[in-house]
């Protein structure tokens, strides 16, 4: 099973994202953190049960940025059940490269998230067995 984690210190994004996320059948009821923090918490908890994680990330955040977000994901234990896709309204190419290098990050995504992202992420080879048919 795949869930969704977006974590976003906006409330209209989450909101908005969270709407998406629902309509295109990626979570029914996805979870939200406003704090990167409180988001590695939660996945610390949830380490040892049998879930996947689909990790809809901000770059450019108060307290802890994306980027520090990462780093810390990479110390729980099962990290490799969390797949993360960076969205931001960042343009700057670093932030590309950089996500690019890290084999978590299965996508990077340009603000405003749109129902064909979500749908595309169905497509991406280390998802798609999520979403296949039974």
């Amino acid at each position: 099973m795949l869930r969704t984690i977006i974590i976003d210190d906006d409330e209209i994004v989450t909101f908005l994202q969270r709407k998406i996320v629902s309509k295109t059948e990626l979570d029914p009821d996805p979870y939200s953190f406003k704090d990167g923090q409180k988001a590695l918490d939660f996945l610390a908890e949830e380490a040892g049960s049998d879930i996947d994680y689909l990790i809809m990330l901000d770059i450019n955040m108060p307290k802890m940025d994306g980027w520090e977000f990462l780093r810390r994901l990479k110390e729980i234990p099962g990290n490799e059940r969390f797949y993360v896709v960076m969205v931001t309204s960042s343009i700057d190419r670093k932030d590309k490269r950089e996500a690019a290098n890290d084999p978590h990050v299965v996508d990077f995504i340009e603000k405003p998230v749109s129902a064909r992202h979500c749908s595309k992420l169905k497509g991406i080879s280390k998802l798609s067995g999520y979403f296949e048919e039974s």
